[in-house]
């Protein structure tokens, strides 16, 4: 049982998704649930429904698109118990660090014990965001 805020796990792991690939898997293997259930636009064909899925979603957009990097920028944050809600912009790159995609979106996470559980993912654009992300 973790003593970390649903508020700051939330924080640690945008702060650790990036800037590598490699970063965005340890954080993933640090502070996601082992059956998180992870619901986005850019999971409809690929239901994310453990950790094991979670990982193989971002090994795809590694293979597919080139995302070696990742970054996350969190405008506003709000924790009510074990939910936190985010507006974020989150940034793909390529291995020298150019963008390659550029997504707006408001997220809302569930922390138990110090792991994700379950995150819900709205996109503000998400055609822009199925496109990124190979859908």
């Amino acid at each position: 049982m973790s003593s970390a805020s649903p508020l700051d796990v939330a924080r640690d792991f945008c702060a650790g998704f990036g800037p590598t690939y490699e970063d965005a898997v340890a954080t993933c293997r640090k502070l996601v649930h082992p059956d998180v259930s992870w619901q986005s636009v850019t999971s409809n064909d690929h239901p994310v429904e453990s950790l094991a899925a979670l990982l193989d979603d971002l090994r795809r957009a590694r293979e597919t698109m080139g995302a070696e990097g990742f970054g996350i920028d969190v405008h506003r944050v709000r924790a009510d118990g074990d939910l936190v809600v985010m507006r974020r912009t989150d940034t793909i790159s390529d291995a020298e660090g150019n963008p390659l995609h550029v997504l707006d979106l408001m997220s809302m996470l569930r922390v138990v014990d110090g792991k994700i559980v379950w995150s819900r993912e709205c996109f503000l654009d998400s055609r822009t965001s199925d496109e990124a992300w190979g859908g």
